[in-house]
């Protein structure tokens, strides 16, 4: 019975299942998770029992919301809703713990893959706790839905929707306006004309014309940006009408969202807030709470506001003897102590700040009295009457409230938080009336506006992707791109049965600012699919990053004597956020000026470029030389998220101290004719920065010296100013001085001041000085065989000494060829010898002496005056021959060529003749060369080789000659080629000096044999050192002395009778400083050695630097008398007996030879 009742009812549903439309539909459902696999991030390795992570979502393609749900992880369990909860507690060693979840759907076991990421906070991500799921599927939500482009092939194109959710457009956007947000496209545009508007508020209702919409090519703008606490919401109508036809599609609902941005401050709800503590309070035991309230959007970052004790006042007896709950606000007891005796109030500074504390902040006070202690029975109405209420379960997320009532004896539980499910409008156009037929229609997408730092939960879904065909096969959806299966991967999921494409996690703008999927669709067991679609996600920036400093601090100067408005530095801040946004739009503001003085604000700044300048005067290096600025920036033109840096300006010295003469006025005496000698140091004082270019000092001369003689100059210390002689000063010129300086800094005066000046009054001291010759050097023209005692000139000089009234007198100095003779009072300079031009004293034609004219003060000063002679030649030197030895060939004799010099000057030159004398005509030949200054010498009979004389007799132009001999030596060889070998001595043969070599050598060896003779005999009989009748007092001088006796102690000052008893004799050698006369080189030429003998004899004559000087020679003195007794009072002993002088041949060798004289006695 019962299996035949199985059997009809499994024919009946067969039946059902071939005839009804809607099941088949149904019957190409698929159960199983709608994720591939879950990620759930955590922010910490160690998870505790009990934590809930999020929830898996199951559809069994039935009603049914629970199931049974296994976990192959002991540590994790699931609940019947999918949540998945912690059975023990875990740390996660590897940052991630990965097992599997499944439960039974039709006796079929299906599983999906879990991972638990641990992923640390970053930065303005603190909200961000834990990763949950996506909604489950039972919910109404109207989503939009991204249409594929048509299908290569396979499937029948149907239909393609594309469900459109709410528009997100942020506020505050700066634009640039109108910016598009959206085109609309009608299905009939290729078939007729169509023409767009729009309607609803904010287009033709107020505010009107906020959105407008281009009526050809239906693009949808924004004319301006938008205000989310204005209004978070638009919805608006969109009519397509084709023209001239009057028919229209059905309106389209358009929702544009707008997206908060963090533009507003917490705002305490009062201030101050007052509250009351018992004195007997314990830590722990809660007092208050203040309230703040921001009006961003609810529930996200930027109105999760947190609270801080700024400070506390009195600080007694503990700084921190209150907390505060940063999120509830709740103020507690921190510390024992609390006594309404010593302190019956105290007053907390608290700050409000939203985004978690790290945003935008306010403000407020919390005044606490301190009441008396709950040691009696409570008085109605009293604060140890009144109640307090706190939830203590149940509301993990901070969705409820609870306060006290007005009675004090109520607790009244309201909303923190909004909760419920979000429901999207669906932009789509309805079917139309009638009219055109309906071909196809298009909606153009954006991209998808998604803002980062969204709190969830999460996963959130997005947008649907619907195949066309999904009514038809069973459709899998998957993604690809960067955020799905490309790193960062998961970021994007897609339910792979339903199409919903969900965000798993909060984005971060500053890591990326868009995303770009490619979505697929793929008929389940066909194989055939459409074509991918792309799909942008774009990142709205919200304002999460407060600007940053390029430095801290900023070092800056400004100069003391700056004036207002003048630029000192430029802070600059960077902000992270988007370039261009509110987010990134950075203010400056000085919130404080340390030290204070001499104003609170004596500087300002740009807010917008940063730019910091001068705002009052009164700025002074000497007061306050160094200035710390606290700045902030401030995102969101300044009402934004905030940083602080410091900015120091260091006040540089300006030139506002002018430099001051210690001495006014100076008196100081200078001795005339000296160049660079110190006239007077004159020191000042500045009170300017040291070392500084407004503390150096420069100086100058303004008055009292017209002809530029003396030069002022900076000290080392550069503080003072030196002036000395730049110029001989003459007595007898200007004998007074009367010099105006001033001083000056090395930089102008930043501001009008005095120039202090100092007069210097220079007396000139008069010293005697040099006679002057006139001219100091005098030239005259003299023959050189002028006569001895022949007037050359008178040189005189003159003394400048004009006062003083001396005589001059005169002396000759370095009259090295010693011809010349001064009278020493007229100056009369005679020819003392015959002067030759010729002679090496003379340098081209001019012989040189200096003058000396010495006055006759009582320290002499000389003058000095150089007198040059030019010489006028005169015919007194025969050209002689340069060559004095010459080799020839006896045979075929080459000619030699002699040269012939003559020391005359021209005129009394060449051409020369020559002519042989004596006996050398009978063998050689000379002539003139053709030039008549060269001599040609030929061999013109072949002698014996050997040494021989040739005279030559040379004469110049006016006949005087000199006979030079030439010794030739001729060699036994032919041509030009001279080849000597041996040759005979003129007079003797080579066998004669053989024998005179040899008679000498005989001469030697018997001079030999005779002296060896008589040392021998001399060896033979030694005589006695001493004959024994021969007593004499000798001195016997050995080599090597001794320093004397140690018993005897002699004075030798009586031997120094001289300077050491006259200390009034001194003895001063005075070198001459005069330049040594030159002397003549020795001579080649044989012949001229007389001359060179007498040249040089007559200047060491005249040579004043030659020993001995003329000087004072002291010699000793040896007194009247001797202290010294007679040498005759040293008798010898008149015997040896009673000496041992044995003793002695034990000091050495060279005291024996002393001992056997003296001790041995007779023999």
């Amino acid at each position: 019975m019962g299996a035949s009742w199985f059997l009809e009812l499994g024919v009946l549903i067969l039946f059902l299942q071939a005839f009804k439309p809607g099941l088949s539909e149904e019957s190409k459902c698929a159960p199983g998770f709608n994720s591939e696999m879950y990620i759930f991030k955590v922010e910490r390795n160690h998870l505790q029992s009990g934590r809930s992570l999020g929830k898996v979502v199951f559809d069994d393609c039935t009603s049914h919301t629970s199931f049974l749900f296994h976990s192959e992880d002991s540590h994790f369990k699931v609940d019947g809703d999918g949540t998945l909860k912690l059975e023990r507690g875990l740390t996660l060693h590897n940052g991630h713990k990965e097992f599997y979840v499944s439960t039974q759907s039709k006796g079929k076991k299906i599983t999906v893959p879990v991972r638990v990421l641990h992923e640390a906070r970053h930065g303005h991500h603190h909200n961000h706790h834990e990763m949950t799921t996506q909604p489950k599927p039972g919910a109404s939500l109207s989503l939009p839905v991204l249409n594929f482009p048509k299908s290569s092939g396979g499937l029948k194109r149907r239909k393609r929707d594309w469900i459109i959710p709410p528009i997100n457009f942020p506020e505050n956007d700066r634009g640039p306006f109108p910016q598009i947000m959206v085109q609309i496209r009608s299905n009939n545009d290729k078939g007729a004309k169509i023409q767009y508007s729009l309607t609803g508020t904010g287009a033709d209702l107020p505010p009107v014309g906020l959105f407008t919409v281009d009526s050809n090519s239906g693009i949808l703008s924004v004319t301006q940006p938008l205000d989310r606490e204005k209004k978070d919401k638009y919805i608006l109508l969109a009519q397509a009408v084709a023209v001239g036809a009057g028919i229209a599609e059905s309106p389209i609902e358009i929702i544009v969202k707008v997206i908060d941005m963090n533009d507003n401050k917490p705002v305490f709800t009062q201030d101050p807030f007052m509250g009351t503590v018992p004195e007997a309070s314990k830590p722990g035991d809660e007092v208050m709470r203040i309230t703040a309230l921001d009006a961003d959007e609810e529930g996200s970052a930027n109105s999760d506001v947190r609270y801080t004790i700024l400070s506390q006042e009195p600080p007694l007896p503990s700084p921190n003897m209150f907390v505060i709950n940063s999120v509830t606000g709740g103020i507690r007891v921190n510390a024992p102590g609390l006594d309404r005796e010593k302190i019956p109030k105290y007053t907390l500074a608290i700050r409000a700040a939203d985004m978690e504390g790290n945003g935008l902040t306010s403000v407020g006070k919390a005044i606490i009295t301190v009441t008396d202690s709950n040691d009696n029975g409570d008085e109605p109405h009293s604060s140890t009457c009144s109640t307090t209420y706190k939830i203590v379960d149940g509301d993990p997320q901070g969705l409820f409230s609870l306060s006290t009532g007005p009675s004090k004896l109520e607790g009244i539980i309201t909303t923190a938080k909004p909760g419920g499910s979000l429901s999207l409008p669906v932009l789509n156009f309805p079917k139309s009336s009638g009219g055109l037929k309906r071909r196809k229609r298009d909606w153009v997408i954006p991209p998808i506006n998604f803002p980062e730092n969204d709190r969830g939960p999460f996963p959130q879904i997005m947008v649907q992707i619907r195949s066309n065909n999904d009514k038809e096969v069973k459709i899998q959806y998957s993604i690809t791109g960067t955020g799905a299966d490309l790193p960062p991967v998961g970021i994007f999921t897609v339910d792979k049965n339903s199409g919903n494409l969900y965000v798993t996690e909060p984005l971060d703008r500053e890591k990326k600012d868009k995303y770009i999927l490619l979505a697929h669709a793929v008929a389940v067991g066909a194989g055939v699919a459409e074509d991918p679609m792309e799909i942008i996600v774009k990142v709205i920036d919200m304002n999460d990053n407060k600007p940053v400093f390029t430095q801290d601090p900023f070092m800056g100067t400004v100069p003391e004597a700056s004036k207002p408005g003048d630029e000192v530095m430029q802070v600059t801040a960077t902000d992270a956020d988007e370039e261009g946004s509110a987010n990134s739009d950075v203010r400056y503001t000085i919130l404080s000026q340390e030290p204070p003085l001499p104003s609170p604000n004596m500087f300002v700044i740009n807010s917008v470029t940063g730019g910091i300048r001068v705002n009052a005067p009164g700025l002074d290096r000497e007061k306050i030389p160094k200035y710390t600025l606290a700045i902030q920036a401030a995102d969101m033109e300044g009402n934004g998220l905030t940083s602080f840096g410091k900015a120091i300006i260091t006040v540089t010295d300006s030139n506002d101290n002018a430099p001051q003469f210690v001495t006014p006025s100076y008196t100081v005496s200078v001795p005339e004719n000296k160049v660079d000698a110190l006239v007077v140091k004159m020191p000042v004082t500045d009170g300017d920065e040291p070392h500084s270019s407004a503390w150096a000092t420069t100086y100058k001369i303004v008055d009292g010296d017209p002809q530029g003689l003396f030069n002022v100059s900076t000290g080392p210390s550069k503080l003072e100013g030196v002036i000395t002689t730049a110029k001989p000063l003459d007595f007898e010129k200007n004998n007074k001085y009367t010099l105006l300086v001033t001083v000056q800094n090395e930089v102008p005066f930043a501001i009008s001041m005095p120039t202090s000046t100092a007069t210097v009054v220079v007396n000139v001291e008069d010293v005697n000085e040099a006679p002057v010759f006139t001219p100091v050097e005098k030239i005259i023209r003299k023959p050189e065989d002028l006569p001895v005692d022949s007037d050359l000139v008178r040189y005189t000089a003159t003394d400048p000494d004009t006062a003083r009234n001396q005589e001059v007198t005169y002396k000759i100095r370095n009259d090295h060829a010693g011809w010349l003779s001064i009278n020493k009072d007229t100056g009369l300079i005679k020819v003392k010898s015959l002067m030759d031009r010729e002679s090496t004293f003379v340098q081209d034609n001019k012989y040189s002496v200096i003058v000396l004219g010495i006055d006759n003060d009582e320290i002499p000063a000389t003058g000095t005056g150089t007198l040059i002679i030019e010489l006028e030649d005169v015919n007194d030197n025969a050209p002689t021959i340069d060559e004095t030895v010459i080799r020839v060939c006896n045979k075929e004799s080459s000619p030699q060529l002699l040269s012939v010099t003559d020391k005359d000057g021209a005129g009394f030159t060449a051409p020369y003749t020559v002519q042989l004398q004596g006996s050398s005509h009978s063998n050689w030949t000379a002539r003139m060369n053709d030039t008549k200054t060269g001599i040609i010498l030929t061999l013109k009979t072949m002698l014996d080789s050997g040494d021989y004389t040739v005279v030559l007799r040379v004469s110049d132009n006016q006949g005087l000659h000199h006979d030079s001999t030439i010794q030739a030596s001729v060699c036994d060889c032919k041509g030009a080629d001279v080849q000597c070998t041996d040759k005979a001595v003129a007079g003797f043969g080579i066998s004669s000096i053989l024998g005179i070599l040899g008679a000498v050598l005989l001469l030697l060896l018997l001079s030999l044999l005779l002296l060896m003779f008589l040392r021998k005999r001399g060896g033979e009989k030694k005589e006695p050192l001493l004959q024994e009748d021969d007593v004499r007092d000798n001195i016997y001088y050995y080599d090597e002395e001794g320093g004397g006796e140690d018993d005897q102690d002699f004075d030798l000052s009586v031997l120094h009778r001289g300077l050491d008893n006259r200390p009034d004799v001194f003895r001063n050698d005075i070198a001459p400083t005069m330049a040594r006369p030159e002397y003549r080189p020795r001579p080649a030429n044989p012949a001229d050695i007389g001359n060179f003998i007498d040249d040089n004899l007559k200047a060491a004559d005249n040579d004043p630097t030659a020993p001995p000087y003329d000087s004072l020679l002291v010699f000793d003195y040896e007194g009247g008398g001797s202290e010294a007794g007679s040498l005759s009072s040293l008798n010898s002993s008149s015997s040896g007996d009673d000496q041992d002088y044995d003793l002695l041949q034990e000091w050495g060798p060279r005291f024996k030879k002393l001992s056997d004289m003296y001790g041995g006695g007779e023999d």
